[in-house]
């Protein structure tokens, strides 16, 4: 199948038996995995045992959870309803799986309706759907933005029926802003664009009155909006201007910086490439990318405890750029060799990224047997090395993994989240100063300091003296091993694997 059709120069691959088959292919990295390897997955899960536990379950000794209404619920709503059916592992899987291939739908329905005869740096922009911040495993965000992109699809596939329109968005809007809010957001910003922009002169009174009144569904929107206000309050707002520069260049960082930097070269090449050879954003779809731009430069860091707010943004913001980059004036020859060359590219990352989760899975199998030599009911304290600089580009994606113990062994662990402002569970067994992440968190000798976000990091040299290994059952090392010479009695070996170790704690009783 060449990109462009012959007969109409229109991008063949935007026919909806290719879009539906792209966005199945996407999923092809879950389907070598059981346990999504997406950074905080594994925490989301140990947090789903707790959500999920009966009455009697010795989970609510150490931890304490509370439905109340936020922006951030989209997972632990989904999983709620199809753990009786999947458990909370499965149903985690679907959720994850359910991003890429809902994104690649939306982006593809966009594209099809906006560019349809120009989308020749489409292949570019599907480099994007594996973006960093879903790596990271910002599920709830990642699952709201990928279904606000197909409900802008829908929106304008609605034109022509806008009672039925109106309809659907006013509920469809506000379970999009319950889910996750930023992602939500994303929805009226991109609707609001595209109706702005055929309205012409929006800013003007009558066109804000104009645009006012197609938008009148959102305004069910507050709803959620106002039901989450009355919950916790708390949590830093920072904005951090210069790190704004470090999630530009980590939009497409995976496993290898040298690959990654440069294929996020390439995309920004055949940008600026593009622009030169008269390539401009489709109508309907310009002001949509410019205004994505700039909610990611105006946004801040961190909102109300929540981190790297502006940086979720920025891979859709691409994303649509290049989508929506208009090619049809182009010549023939540097279109398909855009095409080409982003096909290329895609293929080529795609594979590494199938390859990775591989990698991955069978990481997680190994580190997990651990759990084999744990007590149900247990307490078991985490440290898990994280690296910094260029050595952490290729992220090992464990730092939650041993949230997975409070599933398999009902256990405590040191390692889940616990800010008020922000999730629903707390830590009713909290050592001093390892209660919570990012206690677990350990850092190499040459790393310790305190970071830019203001957090300490400390080396297992200087964190073993402060082990509250007399109120634990469990020590679990991963990736990292205790400092030459450190002979505790307490700490019996019970498992190795590589640089991970599982110490039993053997209390001694004072005579």
């Amino acid at each position: 199948m060449s990109f462009f059709s012959a007969q109409t120069g229109k991008a063949a691959v935007l026919r909806w038996h290719w879009i539906l088959l792209l966005s199945l292919l996407s999923i092809l990295p879950f389907l070598f995995v059981r346990v999504p390897p997406l950074v905080d997955v594994p925490g989301h899960i140990g947090r789903f045992a707790v959500q999920l536990a009966p009455a009697d379950s010795i989970l609510h000794r150490y931890f304490v959870f509370t439905w109340r209404p936020t922006l951030n619920l989209g997972a632990d709503l989904i999983v709620q309803a199809l753990h009786p059916l999947l458990g909370p592992v499965a149903a985690m899987w679907l959720v994850c799986a359910a991003v890429p291939a809902l994104t690649v739908l939306g982006l593809l329905a966009v594209t099809r309706r906006l560019n349809p005869g120009g989308a020749a740096a489409l292949p570019f922009a599907l480099l994007f759907v594996y973006n960093d911040s879903f790596l990271w495993g910002f599920v709830n965000y990642a699952l709201s933005a990928a279904l606000s992109l197909c409900g802008w699809a829908l929106w304008m596939a609605l034109e022509r029926r806008k009672a039925l329109r109106a309809l659907i968005f006013a509920l469809f809007a506000p379970a999009l802003f319950l889910g996750h809010g930023e992602g939500g957001a994303l929805l009226l910003l991109w609707v609001a664009a595209w109706e702005a922009e055929r309205i012409g002169r929006w800013w003007q009174p009558r066109g804000l009155a104009a645009l006012a009144a197609r938008l009148w569904p959102f305004l069910f929107v507050v709803v959620p909006v106002v039901l989450s206000a009355g919950g916790e309050k708390g949590g830093k707002t920072v904005w951090d201007f210069p790190g704004k520069i470090d999630a530009l260049c980590n939009m497409l960082r995976d496993q290898n910086m040298a690959f990654d930097l440069a294929s996020l070269g390439a995309a920004l090449a055949v940008l600026l490439y593009g622009r030169l050879r008269g390539a401009r954003l489709a109508r309907g779809g310009r002001l949509a990318v410019w205004a994505g731009c700039a909610l990611f430069l105006a946004s801040p860091y961190q909102l109300s405890g929540t981190a790297n707010v502006d940086a979720r943004l920025v891979a859709h913001a691409m994303m649509l750029a290049l989508a929506l980059q208009d090619w049809s004036r182009v010549q023939r020859r540097p279109r398909a060799w855009v095409a080409a060359a982003g096909v290329a590219l895609l293929v080529l990352r795609f594979g590494v990224t199938n390859a990775s989760f591989i990698g991955y899975g069978q990481r997680y199998h190994r580190e997990l047997q651990a759990l084999d030599h744990v007590a149900r009911g247990s307490r078991v304290l985490n440290l898990t090395l994280a690296d910094c600089g260029a050595r952490a580009w290729r992220n090992p994606r464990i730092t939650h993994l041993a949230n997975l113990a409070t599933l398999e062994r009902d256990a405590w662990v040191n390692a889940h989240w616990a800010v008020k402002s922000v999730h629903l569970l707390e830590s009713r067994y909290a050592p001093s100063g390892f209660a919570t992440d990012p206690s677990q968190l350990v850092s190499p000798p040459d790393c310790v300091g305190t970071t830019g976000a203001g957090r300490n990091r400390h080396s297992i040299a200087q964190l073993v003296p402060a082990l509250p290994l007399d109120q634990v059952d469990y020590l679990w090392l991963m990736d990292v091993q205790l400092p030459t010479g450190v002979r505790d009695p307490r700490l019996v070996p019970i498992w190795r694997s590589g640089d991970s170790a599982l110490y039993a704690i053997h209390h001694i009783k004072a005579t």
